[in-house]
């Protein structure tokens, strides 16, 4: 019997309108759901999985490493007791009319009085999670089969300490906040861009443990976390195929996994195969630094540099960048003495055995969801490491969420046309993408050579403001690094809703920013779902900007990095995939 046949007539969990055909099925001991409704995406991608794990019709090989933290789920129930004990609708309604800005929308969220009636429920529920909590969206819409909301909403990482009145507090404002999030602007435009109605919108929520472990008395983060695709629709090398499926990991919350942050990037199927190739340069300088962790004293998540990090299993993920150029396991369990720079390599996790079968369990996991579900996923997980005092425990693979992977057309071949150079603006050869894009008549560019990451957040702001003159027109965006990072050192950090509008987007690398291709990111996977072209351009590798050209088009408006050019005679863009060759060209000789 085929696979799916064998499916025939199975309730598939993604875009269902409620979760019968899982409700109807024992319920998992470690999930639990308060309220009536429906339970969202996010909460019903990860619950199907999991019935069907513990069902024992078929079992993913390694099982017994893999877990599920315990979880709650808020249902919808919850959210519309709220929305309509504090006439929300009404705001909401407001803020679509132009009355509201979407920052008193958030406030009068966050000022709202959470409903008394499920506050018991509250106090029942940290009853249960006495460990650190991830709060996350679960919202009806999301981690559907035609458009995910990756990135969209919030979640909000809690210590969970203090007395319970503290605790209830911390908890029910980080239930707002997700609320709040639902109609906030990166929300607002993803939805615009899919033409969802916001009215059909609801939100549910996931309380999750906090997968890791205390280290030192103030931080508390797992070891190894990441993002999976099943697919990888654009390999970077042809020794690699789409089935191959891609993976990020990091050191820390999985935060910097699925945003546009350094990670280990390989496949399952070839792990020695890096984006960066062999060389150690590269490596090094694409390699994590920046680690996200639960600061208890803060109270949320903060920052550390890696080296900072007062934790001896590093030797475990990490490697050393010796001053001789090369990388080298750390011979010694013990991280202290000469100070030493570390690179988070993971390269005992992926190739060896000694934490555990770590890349054999990620294979058969992403191959089991992608035959249970039917189609290609994206899982989130986590690592749980113990001390070296405690050996005899093993380490435990915690999946955190399961959702379905946008898909793309199949690749075509795109004839790239021979065109005079005095016609092309942009030529490069490591496109994201397949497809060609004509008559295109705005570019929003930040010069690579202007850009100043101390004003990154003013920058971004600023081309924000362009996007939304534009309203739904569309445009090419070309600027340094990487578009939507968090670290303004590492592109532009604008938010999604600012860049809405972009069809092309283009990253060209400076010696002080690097573009990185955005496989296994949140960005990577909205644009494989938008159908974004994706032109990385390395003028140290022989890619072409003709900026003579640029600066000959007309100039809307300009400040003192952002410049809004207009061509009346429109720009064609080609993307070949299978090339991975691109090229943007004016359509038509200018007069």
């Amino acid at each position: 019997m085929t696979r799916r046949s064998r499916k025939a007539g199975r309730r598939h969990p993604f875009g269902s309108d409620g979760f019968e055909g899982i409700s109807n099925r024992p319920m998992p001991k470690q999930i639990s759901i308060v309220g009536g409704g429906r339970i969202g995406g996010k909460a019903r991608g990860l619950l199907f999985v999991l019935q069907e794990m513990e069902s024992g019709r078929t079992v993913p090989e390694y099982q017994h490493l893999i877990r599920v933290p315990r979880s709650t789920v808020l249902a919808t129930e919850i959210f519309d007791d709220f929305m309509r004990g504090n006439d929300l609708g009404d705001v909401v309604e407001a803020g679509c009319r132009g009355e509201i800005a979407l920052d008193e929308i958030r406030t009068r969220f966050l000022e709202a009085e959470f409903p008394q009636r499920w506050k018991g429920e509250l106090l029942r529920l940290l009853e249960i999670h006495r460990r650190p909590l991830v709060v996350r969206s679960s919202s009806v819409m999301e981690d559907d089969r035609s458009y995910s909301f990756a990135g969209i909403y919030l979640s909000t990482f809690l210590p969970n300490r203090g007395d319970d009145a503290q605790r209830i507090e911390r908890l029910t404002e980080a239930v707002k906040a997700v609320y709040a999030s639902t109609f906030g602007p990166n929300a607002r435009a993803y939805r615009k861009r899919h033409q969802l109605p916001w009215q059909e919108e609801k939100m549910a929520i996931l309380v999750q443990d906090m997968v890791g472990r205390p280290y030192g008395p103030d931080l508390f983060y797992p070891l190894v976390a990441g993002v999976s695709f099943s697919r990888n629709f654009y390999p970077w090398t042809p020794e690699l195929a789409p089935e191959d499926g891609t993976v990020r990991l990091v050191v820390g919350t999985g935060t910097r996994a699925v945003g546009r942050e350094y990670a280990r990037v390989f496949s399952v199927a070839k792990p020695g195969l890096r984006p960066e190739g062999n060389d150690v340069r590269r490596i090094i300088k694409n390699s994590q630094e920046t680690v996200d962790v639960l600061d208890f004293d803060a109270g949320r998540l903060t920052q550390r540099n890696l080296g900072e990090l007062d934790n001896p299993l590093l030797v475990e993920v990490c490697s050393i960048a010796h001053e001789d150029g090369t990388l080298r396991a750390p011979v010694s369990r013990l991280v202290g003495g000469a100070p030493v720079r570390l690179v988070a390599s993971f390269d005992r996790l992926i190739s060896g055995n000694q934490i555990m079968p770590f890349t054999p369990l990620l294979r058969g996991l992403m191959g089991y969801l992608e035959n249970l579900l039917d189609l290609p996923v994206d899982v989130e997980f986590a690592v749980d490491v113990p001390p070296f005092d405690e050996e005899d425990e093993p380490a435990q693979f915690y999946l955190l969420q399961v959702r379905p992977l946008g898909v793309r057309r199949e690749h075509r071949r795109i004839q790239i046309p021979n065109l005079p150079p005095d016609r092309i603006l942009l030529d490069c050869h490591q496109v994201l993408g397949n497809g060609v894009r004509r008559g295109i008549q705005h570019i929003v560019y930040v010069d690579p050579e202007r850009y100043r990451h101390d004003q990154g957040y003013e920058i971004a702001r600023s081309v924000g403001r362009i996007n939304d003159t534009l309203d739904e027109q569309r445009y090419i965006l070309i600027g340094p690094g990487r578009w939507a990072s968090t670290n303004p050192q590492l592109g532009v950090p604008v938010q999604y809703g600012e860049i809405i509008g972009a069809t092309v987007i283009v990253e060209v690398s400076t010696a002080r920013s690097s573009a990185e291709l955005s496989y296994g990111t949140h960005f990577y996977a909205d644009m494989v779902l938008s159908e974004v072209l994706y032109l990385p351009l390395y003028e140290a590798e022989e890619d072409q900007m003709n900026r003579t050209l640029l600066e000959s088009l007309e100039v809307l408006n300009r400040d003192e990095f952002v410049t809004h050019f207009f061509v009346p005679s429109g720009l064609n863009v080609y993307a070949d995939g299978t090339g991975h060759r691109g090229m943007v060209a004016l359509g038509a000789k200018p007069e």
